[in-house]
């Protein structure tokens, strides 16, 4: 696999994709390790009500995140990978950037104003959603669409690690008593603050950058490339991130722990592969697509085997291993989540595929609309189909709505690419890998 995909780039972008890949790898292997020393900590201390309050609050604050960010972690992605050797391109970019995402920061601000207002649920916890809300401003300042689409995902990785480093050094000194609860997420928004700004420095001087303020008409132009992936991620959202909240209207901050916790634990397992691969492979296959768009078609083909046998091993090992995990992650108070995470561990599964065909491919074949469109009807069908689940089952109801959904948007992709000539998945390409001796199968350079 690996010599079949190395005829697909030249060589020195293939070793640069490897040590992107490695330092992606390690540093997700140092964040799997780092809440190992919280996680356990604080959900025995703090129980399933209130660590379904902490997690209701980040619902909230992933909708102000969307917002700061805008799309722009794709469609800006694409723009560096391209032109990455034009300082001046690069600078103008990274100017209009910073000040879109710092006006739609204040933009967040007066909403979250007006949530605190109208909403009595939101106002009751307004000190958590205070310090949930301080994340926004580390997403301003944090560029990393820049570092991926200058494939600089090293020191991407590492900014990461040093916020998560910070993250866990903040619970284990800061929480104390069961009521300690909202510092989690004030050591989590604390870490990604100063990430951003070592980071935004950093990134200014390695880069040569220089900041001047843009004018509207750039400011527009930006707006529009990035709003249909904005309103693309906003409807992805609403069918894959918005169980939380949805069980905090229709069930209790209880059901709202237990399907958190094993969400949550399904994300820290999937993200293993699935995160390191994503970052790394997406700024390599936009720049293929925009020198060739069989090339790039040719790389998305050959990555797909190794995302799906990744997840198809981390999928059996959460089924098998659920009530284990639970218990040690968790510990005895978050039984009902064992039956939640296995319902869900088909996900790493229809996440890499929905990965492949809409983020690797429809994006990059520059199908916007299309999967704005698929993601929106698929986000229809999705939210009516959890809102019925979850008001009937609780969180048993939101993951196998969850898990339905996805399945849903899987086919809704693989459908549209079928329709217009594009295959993805080969089963070709698993053959090659299972039925050829290795030395043969990574000696092979054929193009097809």
């Amino acid at each position: 696999m690996l010599g079949r995909l190395t005829a697909a780039m030249p060589e020195g972008q293939w070793r640069k994709l490897s040590v992107n890949i490695a330092s992606l790898v390690s540093v997700q292997v140092a964040n799997y390790l780092l809440p190992l020393l919280t996680v356990p900590y604080v959900s025995r201390l703090i129980g399933p009500e209130r660590l379904g309050l902490l997690n209701i609050s980040l619902g909230y604050n992933h909708y102000f995140v969307l917002l700061i960010s805008f799309g722009f972690d794709l469609s800006v992605v694409r723009l560096v990978a391209i032109h990455r050797q034009d300082t001046v391109y690069i600078s103008r970019l990274f100017s209009e950037v910073i000040t879109a995402k710092f006006i739609l920061f204040f933009v967040s601000i007066g909403l979250f104003a007006g949530l605190a207002v109208w909403l009595p649920a939101f106002r009751e916890h307004l000190w958590l959603n205070m310090v949930t809300c301080l994340y926004c401003l580390g997403t301003v300042l944090f560029p990393q669409w820049l570092y991926q689409g200058m494939e600089d995902l090293s020191r991407m990785a590492l900014f990461n690690l040093i916020g998560k480093t910070i993250f866990t050094v903040g619970v284990l000194f800061l929480i104390r008593t069961a009521d300690d609860y909202a510092y989690q997420n004030l050591a989590m928004s604390s870490g990604h603050v100063i990430v951003g700004l070592i980071s935004l420095t950093m990134a200014m001087h390695r880069y040569q950058l220089v900041y001047r303020l843009p004018n509207w008409g750039a400011l527009y132009k930006r707006y529009k490339e990035g709003i249909t992936l904005f309103f693309s991620t906003v409807v992805v959202t609403l069918y894959s991130s918005s169980h939380i909240l949805l069980l905090s209207f229709v069930s209790t901050a209880y059901a709202a722990g237990v399907f958190s916790a094993a969400s949550k634990l399904e994300a820290l397992i999937r993200t293993f592969i699935s995160l390191a691969l994503n970052q790394a492979l997406f700024p390599v296959i936009a720049k293929a697509f925009g020198e060739d768009t069989e090339r790039g078609l040719t790389m998305v083909r050959r990555i797909g085997p190794i995302l799906l046998v990744g997840t198809v091993l981390i999928s059996l090992c959460i089924l098998v291993t659920a009530p284990l995990l639970i218990k040690i992650m968790y510990g005895n108070k978050f039984t009902d989540s064992v039956v939640v995470l296995r319902i869900i561990s088909i996900l790493p599964i229809l996440l890499s595929l929905n990965s492949l065909m809409g983020m690797h491919t429809l994006l990059n074949l520059r199908m916007d609309r299309a999967y704005f469109s698929l993601t929106a009807g698929v986000s229809v069908v999705g939210c009516g189909l959890a809102y019925l689940a979850t008001s009937r089952y609780g969180a048993i109801g939101a993951s196998s709505a969850w898990v339905a959904t996805e399945l849903l948007a899987v086919m809704a992709f693989y459908a549209y690419l079928k329709s217009r000539g594009v295959c993805v998945i080969r089963m070709i390409e698993f053959r090659r890998l299972f039925t050829r001796p290795l030395a043969v199968y990574l000696s092979d350079k054929t193009v097809r």
